[in-house]
């Protein structure tokens, strides 16, 4: 396939667009990827402030933890997402999805201390409880600007957000693919018609070299194979005033031969003898 001139120009084209077409991919649905996970870690964190200010006298009050479970649940049911309420010394106190009697103390998970440290915090990670990768968004639970209470944290899993970029990568794979094609085809057909003139000029060369010395192609382009067809016509032009003359000056060597009275022999370095005229045949019978 490669010995051919238009599979050499159509296969690294094709080779180009598949390489650009990946490359894009990768780099759109990873952009793709982190602006989703921004938008989602901002709803979060959103909407765990609204929850704290409305957990907030619960808190303060000495809410018993059942009466928050239910709480946790029912805002989880609103925001169709996992509501963890944290007291200030790690405990969970409010859970939508388990048992919290049954969960770890949270104070030193990333979200958490980013919230007690600097307002906020969040982190993507894999569930052991549910099981799934989950973003977690945090933020401190406050009565007044000095006494934190604890901590709200909301969740989602990030399985929809995967699922999203890995439909967005497969919609590009296959436009990909197909524009890879349809630049095959294309490339395929320009470099066809580009290496056209050549197939033309190496089939008039071969009839020339066969004997047609009339032989010729008409350049129909300015370009370099234009050129290069010109070019060859003139060599062919030069070829044949040239073999013409050679068998004038053979004809005229070969009557003055035949018409000498003296005999004359040609021999190679050989001693092979090359021509002999009618009056050396005669002269040797």
């Amino acid at each position: 396939m490669f010995r051919s001139l238009r599979w050499r120009i159509a296969v690294p084209y094709v080779a180009l667009v598949l390489v650009a077409t990946l490359g894009l991919t990768i780099y759109i649905s990873d952009q793709v990827r982190q602006v989703r996970l921004a938008d989602l870690e901002g709803q979060l964190l959103a909407d765990a402030r609204l929850l704290a200010g409305s957990i907030a006298p619960q808190l303060q009050a000495g809410t018993p933890p059942e009466t928050l479970d239910e709480l946790a649940r029912r805002s989880a049911s609103l925001l169709k997402a996992r509501v963890t309420i944290i007291a200030a010394d790690g405990i969970v106190v409010g859970e939508s999805h388990e048992d919290r009697a049954q969960m770890d103390n949270h104070l030193y998970r990333p979200e958490v201390q980013q919230a007690l440290n600097s307002g906020r915090g969040s982190s993507m990670r894999y569930s052991d409880t549910l099981d799934y990768e989950m973003m977690y968004a945090a933020v401190p639970i406050q009565a007044g600007e000095e006494q934190v209470l604890g901590v709200m944290r909301v969740a989602l899993p990030l399985g929809e957000i995967e699922a999203n970029v890995d439909q967005l990568r497969y919609n590009m794979v296959v436009a990909g693919l197909l524009v890879a094609l349809l630049a095959g085809l294309l490339a395929v057909f320009i470099a066809g018609r580009t290496t056209q003139p050549l197939r033309q000029l190496t089939s008039v060369a071969e009839r020339m070299a066969s004997g047609d010395l009339d032989a010729r192609l008409f350049p129909n382009t300015r370009d370099e194979v234009g050129q290069l067809t010109r070019a060859f016509n003139h060599m062919a032009d030069q070829i044949r005033e040239q073999v013409t003359t050679l068998a004038e000056e053979q004809g005229r060597l070969a009557a003055v031969l035949d018409h000498m009275a003296d005999g004359v022999l040609i021999t190679d370095q050989n001693g092979q003898v090359r021509l002999v005229n009618a009056a050396a045949a005669r002269l040797l019978d």
